[in-house]
């Protein structure tokens, strides 16, 4: 059986198609981050306009936004970053990792279909996940396993799976977010960013910094005719811990 790496896209069956690379944020929206929303919205902003400097991007790149408390909503429908308008947030509610993570599988399923129905090639989904805290649902592990784990080995499990980069801060728990760094196989494996800074203002902005960096430069590959998503690096001052995807335990 074929195996699948960390690197092939997700669907080869339109081979003619222009290539999309979808790029998916899960931002914490609970209750301690109420004194930070704002923050987060104007890092969301900066983001968007920081991968507009390159025009070229806007066609091969797609961002899409969900945010979650307790439960999870697609605020932000993948499109071309010109289309994303981040909107007002609020924060309220518990901290539901298995909301998220079930709300992203419904939403990129969705959009997958949706580009090959338009003949686009859709390449592996990269998500950034960014929370503060803890997460409420004590089994969400075994329900991110559950939707999105692949055995290279043999060929069982979710093809499609995610290049899933959590970034924790405040009172996010470092085990919690080095288990969620996904794929923890093949040459370009997950990546797992834990900030404990004070300035929560400076790691919301370092935060998006870097997945603007790497959406731009994942976007620039395609142009290049070598898609690949480009790892992660840690924005320039970022104080922070980071580490690639180990095995889980």
């Amino acid at each position: 059986m074929t195996q699948v790496s960390s690197e092939t896209v997700s669907d080869t069956s339109a081979s003619d198609g222009q290539m999309i690379m979808p790029f998916y944020l899960i931002v914490d929206v609970s209750s301690s981050m109420s004194g930070d929303i704002g923050e987060l919205r104007t890092a969301l902003d900066d983001m968007v306009q920081a991968i507009l400097e390159d025009p070229v991007v806007d066609d091969l790149v797609m961002l899409g936004i969900i945010t979650f408390n307790h439960t999870a909503t697609t605020v932000v429908p993948l499109c071309p970053p010109s289309e994303v308008n981040v909107p007002a947030l609020q924060a309220s509610g518990g901290t539901s990792y298995g909301a998220a993570f079930h709300e992203f599988k419904r939403a990129f399923d969705a959009d997958r279909a949706r580009l090959k129905g338009q003949g686009m090639r859709v390449y592996r989904p990269c998500v950034f996940f960014l929370t503060d805290g803890a997460p409420g649902d004590r089994d969400h592990l075994t329900t991110f396993r559950s939707l999105f784990a692949y055995d290279p080995e043999s060929g069982t499990g979710n093809k499609a799976f995610p290049y899933f980069v959590p970034f924790g801060f405040r009172d996010a728990p470092e085990d919690v977010i080095r288990a969620l760094a996904y794929p923890n196989f093949g040459k370009t494996k997950g990546r797992w960013f834990l900030s404990r800074s004070s300035n929560v203002r400076e790691i919301l902005r370092a935060m998006t910094e870097v997945i603007g960096q790497t959406a731009l430069s994942s976007g620039q590959s395609v142009a290049a005719g070598a898609p690949q998503i480009v790892t992660p690096q840690p924005a320039q001052g970022m104080d922070t811990q980071f580490g690639d995807a180990g095995d889980w335990m």
